[in-house]
């Protein structure tokens, strides 16, 4: 078998595919190839699983994208070029409804009749018969069926499945289901008469983008009347957080549970106010009012209260834009889970108060007001805005240097407790109570924010973050603390706190 073209080949290549204006386009990206581009002819079916050398095997590609050919198809390099700039675009804020619009899939409306054992669904043109299964702990039926993934919709809308999708893990998936059966199904819940997908997002994306139309779902029945829909709600968001978190080898990204705990926690908050009496309507009875009478364990109880104080202050905070969604993003310079580690524990109180809610002793509103003002203290002072994302033969400007350098994980558990000693500085927090309070207090002076503006200046403006490239890189990129290096350096916090 031939490998090459001829030159008269070529342009019969060409020919075939120019568009009706005459315009020559990458067969891979979609760019107009011009007289100055690099172009090279390459097999649809690649070569060495026996695609033909022929002009109908054959297509114009430009050559920086053939290069990230190697054995697959020409469609299966398009549609990953294609994945790749829609992740991008999106900044990695991927969901399923983003995969189907890449693949060109329409949602049809359809309609459920549910009997005593039988349900069936038809969307007017296509018709399907399951059985109905129960549930002796959920107490409600459920179906298993191959069912058409244009049926289908992501269950996101303060539902069950917040999840974005990981890049990795979605190519990861597609390449193997298609050599390998998917053995588990997806699962959903069908409400209102729509197949409402919280289980199984990356499974399901995958086969998408495998050209698959049904795949296998699991799909338990919301009961009509909305009290019942509600307690399956509620059940079955419990579950999927614990499967996706301390059950499963894969947890859920940390935000996420964060965003949907929290999303309980105010249905579960409501219920407490409206059943206990005023005088009891404190933090610290709630939590006991889960435990006591929802049968949360302890953990789980500080859990929700917990969520529900740190995505209070995250989300008035100029730091939210900066904090990636997804545990490991490249792209944004701080991850929850760094977060939760460091700048968290450094400023707010995370225990239950007894402070009766909105008196004057309750201080959770003005917490997430001061929050705000710290960290907008920090985004200013750490230049965050400068932060660039490390692309190989790219070179970062000193700006971008030294915010890559303050945002590495190791320097982020270096200086985080430093938050502390300013607060404690900056506030005048004398007994061990007001320590543990932090910004769990009225709102924080102009006169206090100036000594904590000076501080964090000292802290980011030290001349250690702008010295040459070199060894300091190679330390501060480490995912370690690195107390040696800034004691070496002299950035201790007794220079932060009093410059000296």
């Amino acid at each position: 078998m031939k490998r090459q073209l001829s030159e008269s080949e070529k342009q019969q290549v060409q020919d075939q595919q120019k568009e009706a204006d005459g315009s020559l386009r990458c067969f891979i990206s979609g760019e107009i190839i011009t007289s100055e581009s690099e172009v090279e002819y390459d097999h649809i079916q690649p070569f060495s699983q026996s695609g033909e050398t022929s002009i109908n095997n054959m297509r114009a590609v430009l050559k920086e994208f053939n290069r990230r050919k190697s054995d697959q198809s020409l469609y299966d390099v398009r549609d990953n070029l294609r994945l790749e700039r829609l992740f991008e675009s999106k900044k990695n804020n991927i969901r399923l409804q983003d995969i189907f619009q890449l693949k060109d899939i329409k949602a049809r409306s359809t309609h459920a009749t549910v009997s005593e054992d039988t349900i069936t669904i038809t969307d007017g043109t296509e018709t399907k018969t399951f059985s109905v299964l129960q549930d002796s702990i959920l107490c409600v039926g459920y179906f298993y069926g191959r069912i058409p993934i244009s049926w289908l919709q992501n269950d996101d809308q303060e539902g069950l499945q917040p999840r974005v999708i990981d890049y990795k893990r979605l190519i990861a998936i597609r390449d193997h289901l298609q050599d390998h059966p998917q053995l588990a199904p997806s699962i959903a819940r069908l409400l209102d008469n729509r197949i409402r997908l919280f289980d199984g997002q990356h499974k399901l994306a995958a086969q998408v983008l495998n050209n698959v139309s049904e795949i296998d779902v699991k799909v338990y029945i919301s009961p009509p009347d909305a009290q019942s829909a509600k307690k399956l709600f509620d059940a079955l968001m419990i579950t999927n957080l614990e499967a996706h978190s301390k059950l499963k080898q894969v947890p859920f990204y940390t935000s996420t549970l964060l965003d949907r705990l929290s999303v309980i926690y105010k249905e579960l908050l409501e219920e407490f106010l409206s059943c206990k009496q005023p005088e009891e309507h404190t933090e610290a009875a709630f939590v006991r009012f889960l435990q006591n009478e929802k049968q949360f364990g302890r953990s789980k109880a500080y859990d929700m209260l917990r969520s529900a104080i740190k995505t209070a202050a995250l989300e008035s905070s100029p730091l939210s834009i900066h904090v990636a969604k997804a545990s490991r993003d490249p792209s944004f310079p701080i991850t929850m889970d760094l977060l939760e580690r460091t700048i968290f524990p450094a400023t707010l109180y995370l225990e239950a108060s007894e402070a009766k809610f909105t008196s004057e002793s309750d201080h959770r509103d003005s917490e997430t007001s001061n929050f705000k003002v710290v960290s907008s203290a920090i985004v200013d002072a750490t230049r965050i805005v400068n932060w660039a994302p490390k692309v190989k033969g790219k070179e970062l400007s000193n700006e971008q240097l030294k915010a890559r350098r303050i945002w590495h994980k190791g320097s982020v558990l270096t200086w985080a407790p430093y938050l502390k000693s300013i607060l404690i500085f900056a506030l005048h927090l004398m007994t061990n109570d007001e320590r543990e309070r932090l910004l769990y207090r009225k709102v924080i002076t102009e006169e206090q924010i100036r000594v904590i503006h000076d501080c964090l200046d000292r802290l980011f403006g030290h001349s250690m973050w702008d010295e040459p490239e070199g060894e300091i890189d190679s330390i501060l990129s480490s995912a370690k603390r690195q107390e040696d290096l800034f004691k070496r350096k002299g950035l201790t916090e007794n220079y932060v706190i009093f410059g000296k």
